[in-house]
């Protein structure tokens, strides 16, 4: 069956690459290859994203979701890549939304029992930062049977 596609790549990354920080667009193939794969991923649904935005803040995010929503590009958010669960592996033409560099702690109330964090903080450094203010974060344990 013959595709029509209304718009090239060229265009879209353009388009991307006018909405996020300079620099924060990735298209090198070994890098896709690394992102859009993990040893979860088997079957028809492998193949290389279009592009990898290493979002540094919430405008580069923003931009990425606006570029995605014009062309109709699946977005596939990514943090660490480290996760046991299939659904972050990379989908053919998708856009690849890494947050690994925004893991900052933004504030620690304890007054409200509030923590505001960034998308990639792990939740070890997160436990560290709440037990210097005299409270702690309950890391689930995944994978953990309790009876």
């Amino acid at each position: 069956m013959a595709t029509f596609a209304a718009f090239s790549n060229t265009d879209i990354l353009q388009d991307l690459r006018s909405r996020v920080s300079a620099g924060a667009v990735v298209t090198d193939p070994a890098e896709l290859k690394k992102y859009s794969y993990s040893e979860n991923m088997t079957g028809e649904g492998a193949g290389l994203a279009l592009a990898i935005v290493e979002a540094q803040n919430t405008a580069d995010i923003q931009g990425a979701l606006a570029t995605a929503r014009k062309y109709h590009i699946p977005i596939v958010p990514q943090s660490a890549h480290t996760s046991t669960v299939i659904g972050a592996d990379g989908i053919p033409g998708s856009i690849i939304l890494s947050t690994i560099t925004m893991n900052h702690i933004l504030e620690i109330s304890k007054a409200d029992s509030l923590a505001v964090v960034e998308p990639a903080v792990i939740n070890g450094d997160l436990d560290q930062a709440a037990r210097k203010q005299g409270m702690f974060y309950a890391v689930p344990f995944l994978g953990t049977k309790w009876y």
